[in-house]
């Protein structure tokens, strides 16, 4: 059976570089945890979730998104969700990823994949490689959109295209290993519907 690569790991730094690589999975793909650590029983709901006065300063932006990544590496995954939010919601690419990982993995929240395709598809929007090939890997499994192997298709190339940033090279090599993958399961008439897709998107 051919496999999928997994790439949806946690953004460490402000501009998109992961931590390690994760590691292929037998398709229907389980994304590899970021972490694995006990659930907080006292994570508060998304819609509980309040600003934090220093997120509010624009200059502050990168210190907040690191005391998350660090909040994230101790395992309070509460205030990791209550510091990128903010982020996430005023369009910081690697803050919408990492939300994406949060709810995809379940992490001091309940897992839930749909919010987790959300995020990946806000920053995939956006033009980030690393949520485009994670929201590929979304389509290509079914998890929180329909199963839609011309969507994965659309998004893998678009993340391996040539004008795909180039300061996220692995990304692209690995989104480009994932739309391979994916056309040797799909028709001629699939892949041209894929490759049409792309071609028409734009960032927003």
């Amino acid at each position: 059976m051919h496999r999928i690569l997994t790439s949806i790991v946690l953004v460490m730094m402000m501009m998109g570089c992961d931590s390690e690589n994760a590691s292929d999975a037998e398709k229907p793909a389980e994304a590899e945890k970021p972490a694995e650590a006990e659930k907080s029983p006292e994570a508060p709901k998304p819609s509980e979730a309040e600003i934090p006065p220093q997120a509010a300063k624009t200059l502050d932006v990168e210190k907040v998104f690191e005391e998350g990544a660090a909040a994230f590496d101790r395992a309070d995954y509460p205030t990791a969700l209550y510091l990128w939010r903010p982020l996430a919601e005023r369009g910081l690419a690697p803050a919408q990823i990492n939300l994406g990982n949060i709810y995809l993995h379940g992490n001091g929240v309940v897992p839930n994949d749909a919010e987790a395709a959300k995020w990946f598809a806000l920053a995939a929007e956006q033009g980030d490689v690393k949520a485009q090939n994670n929201l590929g890997v979304m389509y290509a499994n079914g998890k929180g959109v329909p199963q839609d192997t011309v969507q994965a298709y659309k998004w893998f190339s678009i993340g391996a295209s040539k004008s795909a940033a180039s300061d996220q090279p692995k990304d692209r090599i690995e989104a480009a290993q994932n739309r391979d993958l994916a056309a040797s399961q799909m028709t001629p008439e699939q892949i041209a519907d894929g490759q049409k897709l792309a071609g028409e998107w734009k960032p927003k």
